[in-house]
């Protein structure tokens, strides 16, 4: 199931909106019920240059101090930032693995730098990855990009560039990901007759269907790549 469940890459670089972008999806995927886990990263900006992060816990929407440039010896330190342990272990907390049978969707607001040297997120990411995990949203420096992908085997990526992509159709993909778990855990708990290819009945209407008004021009979801390279 890893192997299959996409993991949707929203990139861009700093100061592009990426955390904006992805909190105008979930706010979608959530009013349909979606169940998230995760973590959210708005950032703090002081004269015109990023100073901090504070972590949204998506799953209790608490809140913690991650980091600032405000020099700290108590502070784990990592490039101009200083992190705070309260911060990392909030963190920490919110990306462990969860119960499949009780997660639809996992965010990680972000997957960058820090990671790909082991620090921060690095060990959740693989403890993630190393398990049967639902639909995943990362966020991701686009100069980072595929190094992101190579180092951690992505094998199903979605990547959806935030200079040109819909929030709407973006959100409506990220749901048919999130249908087609809910229905494969559905029949590994309870064996059943192979489900129709159409819609579960009862089951909120799709996003695709709320977007029957969006111009026919609006950018569509593609696999691997999303935006002017692909």
């Amino acid at each position: 199931m890893s192997d299959q469940t996409p993991v949707f890459i929203i990139t861009g670089e700093q100061g592009q909106c990426k955390t904006t972008f992805l909190h105008l999806v979930l706010g979608l995927t959530v009013g349909l019920n979606v169940r998230v886990r995760g973590v959210l990263a708005p950032g703090h900006v002081r004269n015109g240059r990023r100073s901090g992060f504070t972590l949204v816990d998506l799953a209790t929407g608490e809140h913690e101090e991650l980091c600032s440039i405000d020099p700290d010896l108590r502070c784990e330190v990592h490039g101009r930032f200083y992190f705070r342990s309260e911060g990392l272990a909030f963190g920490r907390r919110a990306l462990a693995p969860p119960d499949p049978r009780e997660t639809d969707l996992v965010v990680i607001d972000e997957v960058g730098r820090f990671e790909l040297q082991g620090a921060v997120w690095a060990d959740q990411i693989d403890r993630l990855l190393a398990l049967p995990h639902p639909p995943m949203i990362w966020t991701v420096r686009r100069r980072l990009l595929d190094t992101v992908i190579q180092r951690w085997t992505i094998g199903n990526p979605i990547v959806v560039d935030v200079r040109n992509a819909s929030v709407m159709a973006t959100a409506s993909d990220v749901m048919d990901a999130v249908w087609e778990w809910r229905e494969a855990q559905a029949v590994s708990v309870v064996p059943v007759p192979p489900l129709p290819q159409s819609r579960i009945t009862g089951d909120p209407p799709l996003l695709a269907d709320a977007a029957a008004g969006v111009s026919p021009s609006a950018p569509a979801i593609l696999r691997r790549r999303y935006g002017p390279e692909g």
